[in-house]
C-alpha cells in the first residue's frame, strides 16, 4: 500500500509501537521452552510470568530477551531494554 500523497509504503518503526495498534513491544527474558509447540514460559522484569509464542524468532534458550507483542515474540531484545524496563519500574515504585 502506498501513501497517495508522499508516495511511500508505511514503515515499521518499532521505537515508536506497532503501526497496526499502536501498542509496544515488551522485554521479557526466557525462563523455559516447549521447542515442540513453538512456546516459551517468559518473565518481566517485576517476576509476572506469561507464555509467548516464539516461532518467529526460535531457537530460543532459558535466559535469552526477547521482544514480546501481543503474546508472539517479534525480536531478540537488546540488553539495553531491560535496562530502561529496571529503571522505569524503579520510578513507579518511588
Amino acid at each position: 500500500m502506498t501513501d497517495p500523497d508522499t508516495g511511500s509504503r508505511p514503515e515499521c518503526q518499532p521505537e515508536h509501537g506497532c503501526i497496526t495498534c499502536g501498542d509496544e513491544a515488551v522485554p521479557l527474558r526466557v525462563v523455559a521452552v516447549d521447542e515442540a509447540r513453538c512456546l516459551a514460559l517468559c518473565e518481566d522484569g517485576q517476576g509476572r510470568h506469561t507464555t509467548v509464542e516464539v516461532a518467529l524468532v526460535a531457537p530460543v534458550c532459558a535466559g535469552d530477551g526477547l521482544l514480546v507483542h501481543a503474546g508472539t515474540a517479534i525480536a531478540p531484545a537488546p540488553e539495553e531494554a531491560f535496562a530502561t524496563e529496571e529503571a522505569m519500574t524503579e520510578e513507579a515504585v518511588t
